[in-house]
C-alpha cells in the first residue's frame, strides 16, 4: 500500500464502539463494561461493518510464496485494508472512491480508494491533524468529533464546481451528528478535513444520510437508541425508525408519513422530489413523495441495506437473505449470512439480481455497492477489505 493502513489500527483504550444496525452486535460485546449502562441498546446498531482483525495480519506484506490474504475467493476480487467500512461514494468523473469506517475496536476513518488501481489508502484523519479555522458553524455544531470515538456509517456526497465537493457521514460513536468533510479533488489525490456537524434530535440513531436541493440533507434513523425493545419490535415488523430532513435555519423536522422498521439505507431522487428508503426488518423498499406524502413500497426477498442512485434514475440496493434474530446473534467476529446486491427499478418495482453470495469467513454479509465502469464495489462484515466484481453487458453500470 502506498500508505500504511496498519499504524491507525492499534486498539484504544478510550474506544467506544459504533452505534448502528447489523454490523454490530459484535460491537456491542467489545464495548467496555463500565459504559455499557449509558450507551445501551444503542451499541447494537450497525447493519454492516468489517470486524477489526489484526492489524499485523491484515496489512503487513504478504511474504514470497505466501498467499495473500485479499487473494481473490469465491468469484470476487479484494482491495485490501479498509476497515469496518459499511458504505461507499463515488467522486464525480473520477477514478475515486470514498468509503466510511466504523470503530470496532480502534479510531475509526475514511478511506480513499483508487479504482482503476484497486488501492486503499487513509482519508481522514491525516496523518497530522491541524485544527480545523475557526470560524461560526453554518449548522450550529459545537467542534470537531472525537477522533478516537467517532464511528462513521453511511455516506453522501454533494458534487461542486471546480471539483471541490462535499461529503457527509452518519456518525453514531462520539455523538449522534452528521459530519461534514470538504474535498478538495483539484490535485493528483483528494483531499479532505473536516468542516462542520448538524447535531440530530434525541432518540435518533443515524444509518444513512441523503442530499436534497438547497443544501438540504435526508437521514434515516434506524431505531430510537433508548428504546430496549428496539430489536425485539424489528423482528415483528414494527416501526422502530423515521425520516428527517434537515434545512438551513430549520434544522430537522420529521418527514410525513417517513416510519420505517429498522430504518437503514437512503437516496434521494435527482430532482429531491422522492425518497428512497430501506426498511430493513420489513424486508421494503419504501418509495416516498416530499411533496404530497404519498407512499408505496416494493416487496423485497432480502432485508434491504444500502441504497445509491445510478445515473438513470435507478438504484443498487445492498443486503441480506436472512433474519433479524440471526443478525442480533451476531456478537462475534464470524458472521457469514446469505447477501445480496440487487438493481432496482423504483417506477415500476422490478428488482433483478446482480451478485450474491452465501456468507464466507472474507465477506460475512454485503452492506453496500457503487459501480464505475461496470464493476461493482461492495462494502461489506467481514474480512479488512472492499470486494469487486465486473458485471458484463449492464450498461447503467457505467
Amino acid at each position: 500500500m502506498p500508505q500504511s493502513l496498519a499504524r491507525f489500527m492499534t486498539n484504544s483504550p478510550n474506544h467506544v464502539p459504533s452505534r448502528h444496525s447489523s454490523f454490530y452486535r459484535f460491537e456491542q460485546s467489545i464495548t467496555p463494561r463500565h459504559r455499557r449502562g449509558r450507551l445501551g441498546v444503542a451499541l447494537t446498531a450497525a447493519l454492516c461493518a468489517l470486524v477489526a482483525l489484526s492489524a499485523s495480519a491484515q496489512n503487513s506484506p504478504p511474504k514470497r510464496g505466501a498467499a495473500t490474504p485479499c487473494a481473490p475467493s469465491d468469484g470476487l476480487s479484494y482491495v485490501c485494508g479498509p476497515v469496518a467500512s459499511e458504505d461507499l461514494v463515488r467522486l464525480p468523473d473520477s477514478r475515486w472512491l470514498i468509503a466510511s469506517g466504523l470503530n470496532v475496536g480502534a479510531p475509526a476513518h475514511l478511506y480513499l480508494i483508487d479504482a482503476h488501481r484497486k488501492r486503499a489508502t487513509i482519508a481522514f484523519p491525516p496523518e497530522t491533524v491541524t485544527p480545523p479555522p475557526q470560524s461560526p458553524s453554518k449548522m450550529g455544531c459545537d467542534g470537531p468529533p472525537d477522533l478516537q470515538r467517532m464511528s462513521l456509517d453511511g455516506l453522501a456526497l454533494r458534487p461542486g464546481a471546480a471539483r471541490r465537493h462535499i461529503l457527509y457521514a452518519a456518525n453514531h460513536g462520539d455523538r449522534m451528528a452528521i459530519e461534514v468533510f470538504a474535498i478538495d479533488a483539484r490535485g493528483a489525490r483528494p483531499r479532505l478535513r473536516w468542516a462542520d456537524c448538524a447535531m440530530l434530535p434525541a432518540k435518533t440513531l443515524p444509518n444513512a444520510v441523503a442530499t436534497l436541493p438547497g443544501d438540504g440533507l435526508l437521514v434515516i434513523s434506524f431505531y430510537d437508541p433508548t428504546e430496549p425493545q428496539s430489536w425485539a419490535r424489528m423482528a415483528r415488523g414494527e416501526v422502530t425508525g423515521r425520516i428527517l430532513q434537515w434545512h438551513p435555519g430549520r434544522g430537522f423536522t420529521a418527514v410525513a408519513n417517513g416510519a420505517t422498521s429498522g430504518g437503514n439505507g437512503l437516496a434521494s431522487s435527482a430532482d429531491g422530489r422522492l425518497v428512497y428508503a430501506s426498511s430493513w426488518s420489513a424486508r421494503r423498499l419504501v418509495v416516498l413523495s416530499l411533496t404530497d406524502a404519498s407512499r408505496k413500497e416494493i416487496a423485497l426477498d432480502f432485508m434491504p441495506d444500502n441504497i445509491h442512485r445510478l445515473a438513470n434514475g435507478s438504484l443498487l440496493v445492498a443486503g441480506q437473505r436472512t433474519t433479524v434474530a440471526a443478525i442480533h446473534a451476531c456478537t462475534g467476529p464470524q458472521c457469514p449470512q446469505p447477501w445480496v446486491i440487487a438493481h432496482v427499478e423504483p417506477q415500476g418495482g422490478t428488482v433483478t439480481e446482480l451478485l450474491s453470495g452465501p456468507g464466507t469467513t472474507a465477506i460475512n454479509y454485503a452492506c453496500g455497492a457503487v459501480a464505475i465502469s461496470g464493476t461493482l464495489f461492495v462494502t461489506a462484515r467481514g474480512a479488512q477489505r472492499i470486494a469487486y466484481r465486473d458485471v458484463p453487458g449492464a450498461a447503467y453500470l457505467n
